[in-house]
């Protein structure tokens, strides 16, 4: 994959070109980031560029042995590391078919895409003991093509203690070999292994790219390209999913949520709280990141009604809010416990009494009315 196939982060391609122009390229790094952000993608063209024998001034050529081969996934000093269920087998070179296939059609996928695909989201996924030993003996070996040997594990998080056999080869590595950790969670990372890498935060994508890729869409017009760009968070992932729906699945949830604390009748907020919280994490991450940006949008629409771009049924729910005279600093409050909340989900605290206690709060701050 070349730079100019991830959706922006423009200025941490021209970081990581620069390291490699420099010669400073760190031997083993830990990209941090959600997967629809494109943290796969970025490490993916990233070790492209690094292994590309024409480089250009921006990206990799493309053309070259090393870059066809990275594009096919095919290169032989390019070793993946991933988890999968025990049913699947014992070492990830058993799935590399599957996982060609995967990252081909879908680069931003999480590994609950992953585990669909591989029919097994029923499973518990894991790094096991065997394939971390395929790790060292991948390692021993001496680059077979390129200057460097690449060793890209994903989702390090699910290596578990046994990730501590890791440590000498990270610490120490074998001549030009680079480690690139894709996590999305780094309070499940042994310390130890963390503290072994340096850390490359990647941030969502930013909304004019998104806007930008999404415009190219067929089915998709301007407004809706927009909208989809302003909701999604600068995830793909959830980018995409918007894009086979006619509206966001989580506006009414939303609704009603709000309308329930704004009128305080709280005997309906445990059902509520229950069937949204059953919902899976990711899904619950997007409902919060959702709501998040339309209270943003109320805000903004507080101060500057020409910076809201909202439309249809969400502008409708701003206009209907901001007649109800709540405060700026009321809205902040808001916007603060909800990710404070969504930071709880993302810790897998229980999600319905998350939601209750949100609730509550939520209700408590629009009380001051």
């Amino acid at each position: 994959m070349r730079f100019s196939q991830v959706i922006g982060h423009h200025e941490k391609k021209k970081t990581f070109i620069q390291s490699v122009s420099n010669g400073r390229i760190p031997h083993a790094q830990l990209f941090i980031g959600s997967s629809g952000w494109g943290t796969l993608p970025l490490a993916l063209a990233y070790a492209q560029y690094v292994s590309c024998t024409d480089k250009g001034a921006d990206d990799s050529c493309g053309v070259c042995s090393s870059c066809r081969k990275y594009e096919n996934l095919t290169h032989p000093d390019l070793h993946f590391t991933f988890p999968f269920p025990r049913e699947k087998g014992e070492k990830c070179s058993e799935l590399m078919v599957d996982w060609r296939k995967a990252i081909t059609n879908h680069p931003y996928m999480n590994l609950m895409d992953w585990m669909q695909l591989l029919d097994a989201e029923k499973k518990q996924a894991n790094i096991p003991t065997a394939e971390i030993r395929d790790i060292l003996r991948n390692l021993s070996l001496k680059p077979y093509e390129s200057a460097f040997k690449v060793m890209l594990i994903w989702l390090p998080e699910f290596l578990g203690k046994e990730g501590n056999i890791l440590l000498k080869a990270i610490e120490e590595p074998a001549h030009n070999t680079l480690f690139i950790l894709v996590t999305e969670n780094t309070e499940k990372i042994l310390g130890t292994i963390i503290s072994r890498t340096q850390p490359v935060r990647i941030a969502p994508i930013d909304q004019e790219s998104m806007r930008e890729y999404l415009s190219r869409v067929p089915e998709l017009d301007a407004d809706k390209a927009m909208r989809i760009s302003q909701i999604s968070q600068g995830n793909l992932r959830n980018a995409m999913s918007l894009v086979q729906e006619s509206e966001s699945p989580y506006f009414e949830i939303f609704r009603y949520w709000m309308g329930v604390c704004v009128t305080r009748k709280m005997y309906s907020i445990v059902p509520w709280a229950e069937k949204v919280g059953a919902m899976s994490r990711e899904n619950l991450k997007g409902f919060f990141q959702y709501g998040l940006e339309l209270m943003r949008g109320v805000l903004v629409s507080a101060y500057e009604p020409t910076l809201n771009t909202w439309m249809g049924k969400e502008a409708d729910f701003i206009s209907k809010f901001q007649s109800l005279q709540i405060s700026a600093a009321q809205i902040e409050q808001i916007i603060k416990n909800m990710e404070l909340s969504m930071m709880y989900i993302e810790r897998n605290a229980r999600a319905p009494m998350v939601l209750t206690d949100l609730s509550y709060s939520v209700a408590r701050s629009l009380k001051k009315m």
